[in-house]
């Protein structure tokens, strides 16, 4: 079943969308026209470059100032109430992995919580399975729903509905391949101790990251986001959910009536919500749940389509809030423009190209074609760096010649999905609006995972 997207917001996501094309291709001009400077695409390499480096080295400086802190102690289980934890899985066609999911959710050491697995709606086995893993373990923390045949699709929705049944402070929300530490949230909840903290993510981690070259690279992406992501919380910046692994309070929650429907990524839609209503997103980067890679190219493709897809409509849903509003903090506020340099550089140097080969064309010669021709080098050797840094600190049995060769490999990989999955979603929201996005995008799960994952 598809649910159809409303037309209005459609027509508004495609107006503000083509005002932005418009601006950057105005942009172009008067740079170039006005201005004695390098080409305008190599300004925003140069800007996001800067926004790199500033969140890095405050990230840097923080880890060197903590290390030299004399250990904190622990507050003692016996002098700390434990709010009660609603641990929520989305489920659609998860019958390879959510039995071991449950069975790992279940060994979390803590005292008081409960576990719901939603089904949306599977065609496989999904049921079945869920139903006999209940009668076998008879654990009353565990309940399983199945959602009719008339809801809303999608995982936004389904945690809409179990936010109605579910009766913890705190909401952890895992994706059915996750995988965590018994102690996982005893690392994260204290954390929500802070009256102005939403929310917290841990790290993500791939769990089967030897299983090809593509889930390698999978893998040192997401230590280079979990950099990014460290960065922005030092400089108390605009943190983002990831989706699998985050604990959210109730209360924030219900602030921002709860996730939209209508969004195909929910973590990152409900992130600016937060933020826009003034509350703060903390990031755990010694706290890690692990997942599944994409083993195949092809659906590698369509999962970034859609979390590009999802994260350049939020900016068009809440661009003008983000901008003028007046609840969110100045840092996180510029945070967020500048995070969402990562759309405008591809649609920015696909446009500065095509303009000088039109150039080019016409009068024989170019302006600034050279500068132009350099900035995917230029740019592709910072992200190496990002890369190779990534993996030194989070990979601890990595060493430095393997992550040369390994975090280069990564950076090609990035440039090569990253900037035509940007181009082909920008043109795809402007004139192919898909009114069924609010269905599941979901990835085949493999055997060999967990395979892996056992080991």
């Amino acid at each position: 079943m598809n649910h159809n997207v409303p037309q209005a917001l459609i027509t508004v996501e495609r107006f503000w969308l083509g005002l932005i094309l418009f601006l950057m291709i105005a942009g172009i001009l008067t740079i170039e026209r006005l201005l004695d400077a390098p080409s305008s695409a190599f300004l925003i390499m140069v800007a996001m470059v800067a926004y790199g480096l500033v969140i890095g080295l405050a990230n840097a400086q923080q880890r060197r100032r903590l290390a030299k802190l004399p250990p904190v102690e622990e507050t003692a289980a016996e002098t700390y109430e434990w709010p009660y934890v609603s641990v929520v899985i989305p489920a659609h066609d998860e019958g390879v992995v959510i039995a071991e999911t449950v069975v790992n959710m279940l060994a979390l050491d803590y005292p008081t919580f409960e576990l719901w697995v939603i089904d949306d709606r599977s065609r496989d086995n999904t049921r079945q399975v869920l139903d006999a893993l209940q009668a076998r373990l008879d654990d009353r923390r565990l309940h399983v729903v199945s959602r009719p045949e008339n809801a809303i699709p999608g995982k936004s929705a389904v945690l809409n509905d179990a936010l109605e049944l579910v009766k913890g402070d705190l909401i952890l929300v895992m994706d059915a391949d996750g995988r965590v530490d018994a102690d996982f949230l005893k690392q994260l909840v204290p954390v929500m101790r802070d009256e102005q903290v939403a929310a917290v993510q841990a790290r993500k981690v791939i769990a089967n990251h030897r299983a090809n070259p593509l889930t390698r690279c999978q893998a040192i992406e997401y230590m280079m986001d979990a950099q990014v992501q460290d960065g922005r919380d030092t400089i108390r910046g605009a943190v983002e959910l990831r989706g699998n692994g985050q604990l959210v309070k109730r209360e924030a929650l219900e602030s921002v009536d709860g996730w939209t429907d209508e969004s195909i990524t929910d973590d990152l839609d409900l992130s600016t919500k937060l933020h826009l209503a003034g509350w703060d997103i903390r990031f755990m980067p010694n706290v890690t749940t692990h997942e599944q890679g994409v083993i195949k190219f092809y659906n590698l493709l369509r999962q970034r389509r859609r979390w590009a897809e999802g994260s350049l409509k939020r900016y068009l849903a809440y661009g003008l809030n983000i901008v003028a509003s007046s609840r969110i903090s100045k840092r996180a506020q510029l945070d967020m423009i500048l995070y969402f340099l990562q759309f405008i550089f591809p649609l920015w140097l696909f446009f500065d190209l095509l303009m000088q080969g039109g150039e080019w064309a016409v009068l024989g010669a170019a302006q600034h074609w050279r500068s132009s021709l350099m900035v995917l080098p230029v740019f592709g050797l910072f992200l190496w760096g990002t890369n190779f840094v990534s993996m030194l600190r989070f990979d601890k049995d990595t060493h430095w010649p393997k992550a040369v060769g390994e975090s280069l490999l990564t950076t090609l990989f990035l440039i090569v999905v990253w900037i035509p999955v940007v181009l082909w979603i920008t043109f795809k929201v402007m004139f192919r609006p898909d009114q069924g996005a609010t269905n599941w995008g979901k990835t085949p799960r493999t055997e060999v995972y967990l395979a892996q994952m056992r080991e």
